[in-house]
């Protein structure tokens, strides 16, 4: 199956219209949205256009499902994991977050990395930690990675990692998407791989996966877990 098109991926982008609580400003349930994107591995490599479905993936959900009231954390994974942005939204009249901020925020998440290492685990380590600090907030959690693991020091921990983040009471979905279906050094997809790596944890669900070449098709079953996550 050859890559995603950048035209096939850009009703991503298309606002989703807002109800009339929303403009008059009227609250809802705020969120903790954690975005995470790895920029190692297959992002480097132009034929999978991983970058450009990594961005329009975090464009997305700043431009359709933040909200204010919302908590927004960006984590972008290299050898180990810089916070970007993580802060309340807050607007008025229910206006969304700036197109100037959020192509600022994006072009930071997704600047390539350079050297080795991949610190997956630790991504999600550290969602964990920042979900844990706005405790009665609902969470959904966006990680964006091939799901390599070979250069992740801490894979050994992914499983445990995984099944603490599972473990709040307050998590309401997570999306993992970008899957690589690449072969890895025993001929397993990598996108298996990681999944299995996971264990009964993966198995959760809240847990969504969307591999590389099928992100259009999946975000809307994403949204609709956050529109959900908001009643």
């Amino acid at each position: 199956m050859p890559p995603l098109s950048f035209l096939s991926l850009l009703p991503l982008l298309t606002p989703v219209p807002m109800s009339a609580a929303n403009m008059l400003g009227l609250s809802t349930p705020p969120l903790h949205l954690v975005v995470a994107v790895d920029m190692t591995g297959s992002s480097k490599n132009p034929a999978f256009q991983y970058a450009a479905q990594a961005r329009l993936l975090a464009q997305s959900v700043m431009l359709n499902q933040l909200r204010s009231g919302d908590t927004l954390s960006l984590l972008r994974v290299c050898g180990g994991v810089q916070t970007v942005a993580d802060f309340r939204f807050q607007s008025k009249n229910g206006a969304r977050l700036s197109k100037a901020d959020i192509l600022r925020y994006t072009d930071a998440l997704t600047q390539p990395c350079s050297g080795r290492g991949s610190a997956i685990t630790a991504a999600l380590s550290k969602a964990s930690t920042l979900t844990a600090r706005t405790a009665g907030v609902g969470d959904v959690v966006v990680l964006f990675t091939d799901g390599a693991l070979a250069d992740d020091p801490a894979r050994a921990k992914l499983g445990g990692i995984f099944g603490k983040l599972l473990g709040s009471k307050d998590l309401r979905g997570v999306f993992l998407a970008g899957l690589s279906p690449e072969k890895d050094k025993n001929g397993d997809s990598i996108r298996d791989g990681f999944v299995k790596t996971l264990g009964k944890a993966g198995e959760d669900a809240r847990v969504l996966t969307a591999g590389a070449y099928d992100l259009n098709n999946v975000y809307p079953t994403f949204a609709a877990t956050v529109n959900k996550a908001r009643k």
